[in-house]
């Protein structure tokens, strides 16, 4: 599903994973074991994570509102909201902040509710 989402929002398959050797995947777009929703590499490779699944994942950094809406949105959207952050965070050479500014407005073709989700991080970051 992971792959599929996007290689259908446009991110080249050359982009799309790295190894996951904790679960003894030479190479995967989706890594079970993580629990942050999603990363990216130096080279800019993309991958999304169990947190995809995790209804707070967005509560202790981004608060009540992003934590719920990012609750109540279907898989897709959660899904299009991570990899959007994860290409924006990778485009602006790793900065989490900057990501956040850009992935709502992302060029990548993700639905009206990820945009939402990306604001809602945006407007909720607690900062580290």
């Amino acid at each position: 599903m992971q792959k599929v989402q996007m290689m259908e929002l446009g991110i080249p398959t050359g982009r799309i994973g790295f190894p996951d050797p904790d679960a003894g995947n030479r190479w995967a777009a989706f890594h079970p074991g993580g629990g942050e929703g999603g990363n990216n590499s130096p080279d800019g490779r993309l991958i999304v994570d169990s947190g995809l699944f995790y209804p707070d994942l967005l509560k202790k950094d981004y608060g009540e509102a992003a934590a719920e809406l990012y609750a109540d949105s279907d898989v897709t959207s959660r899904l299009d909201s991570i990899i959007a952050h994860e290409y924006e965070e990778h485009r602006y050479s790793g900065s989490h902040v900057e990501a956040l500014k850009h992935a709502p407005k992302t060029e990548l073709p993700i639905g009206e509710r990820a945009r939402e989700i990306g604001e809602a991080m945006r407007k909720g970051w607690k900062g580290r």
